[in-house]
């Protein structure tokens, strides 16, 4: 929407430019001023602008025409009273001065250091044919370069190892890995006691037993008599290893020589039933029964010689490990 061409221009002009166009406007019979949405209508302005201009026609009234002269008014008293009428409103023809658009801005760039380097062109975009041949040249480069998808897999790889190989040479990884293996260790040559423990008990319960009858008081507490010499082999070794687990070894002969007893306690009672009783097939099943009822307290015998001894290693690797930090 532009506003109207008035004193020859359309540019929007001052309320004061405006006044003598609005004084000379067409009014209907009955009205003395134009009404604010004429004035809006007719100017192209808004609102606020249209108010001001009403308001200074009401305050402003129109200059009297020049060259006339008052007329000889007769008295007051012998003549009658006529209403006076308005004043006609002459338009002034004046034109307004002209205004001048405004001058465009102009950009004017900062003037920077001679050092400072200028920004870089923008680059041009490749077309689909184009990317595609830098792509194919890019894998050919790589390719005789000897960077092959095979090489930067095994690269990756290797990076890989080599950070895992840090981390595993660390003194704390490694304890901790000695400490999971020292456990699995301890529960292997217990298991092996255990088993072979249980082999001898029934050997040993024949062997207290007798002649006794099944089910007889005898015949039932020589149950207890392989638990009770086992029990204490148990608790010893336990003992020594928690000692071990802390650094504290014990190594008293002792200590040994009650461990020794108890096995070979154990170890004779379970050949002795071996030794007497008869075998149908004579001599050579005898004798592979004495042999079979040796290895078993002997398989006992290793595992509690050496569950104290390999712990005792563990025990010093690990603290060898904690006192380099």
């Amino acid at each position: 929407m532009t506003a109207p061409t008035i004193n020859g221009t359309r540019y929007p002009q001052p309320i004061e430019d405006l006044l003598p166009a609005a004084r000379v406007l067409d009014l209907p019979d009955g009205e003395v001023f134009p009404s604010r949405n004429r004035l809006m209508r007719e100017f192209r302005i808004g609102a606020p602008k249209a108010g001001e201009l009403l308001a200074l026609l009401k305050t402003m009234p129109a200059a009297p025409l020049v060259g006339t002269t008052e007329a000889a008014t007769p008295d007051p008293a012998s003549a009658p009273v006529v209403p006076e009428p308005a004043p006609s409103v002459v338009p002034d023809l004046t034109p307004a001065p002209e205004i001048a658009p405004p001058e465009p801005i102009v950009q004017v760039a900062p003037v920077s250091r001679p050092d400072t380097p200028a920004p870089p062109a923008p680059a041009r975009r490749l077309s689909r044919g184009e990317r595609r041949a830098e792509r194919m040249q890019a894998a050919r480069d790589a390719l005789m370069q000897g960077r092959t998808r095979r090489v930067q897999e095994w690269t990756a790889k290797a990076a890989e190892a080599r950070q895992l190989r840090r981390l595993l040479m660390d003194p704390d990884v490694q304890a901790v890995r000695l400490m999971r293996q020292r456990a699995r260790w301890t529960a292997m040559a217990w298991s092996a006691l255990l088993f072979a423990l249980a082999f001898t008990m029934v050997n040993v319960q024949r062997f207290a037993a007798g002649h006794a009858e099944p089910w007889s008081p005898t015949w039932l507490v020589a149950w207890l008599v392989d638990p009770a010499f086992s029990i204490l082999l148990v608790g010893l070794l336990i003992a020594r290893g928690q000692l071990s687990a802390v650094g504290r070894s014990v190594h008293e002969r002792t200590v040994r020589r009650v461990e020794y007893g108890l096995l070979a306690s154990t170890a004779a009672m379970n050949v002795m039933p071996a030794l007497t009783e008869a075998y149908p097939g004579g001599l050579p099943e005898q004798g592979m029964q004495v042999l079979l009822h040796l290895l078993i307290p002997g398989l006992a015998f290793a595992s509690a010689l050496v569950i104290t001894l390999v712990q005792d290693h563990f025990s010093a690797a690990i603290a060898d490990l904690t006192d380099t930090e």
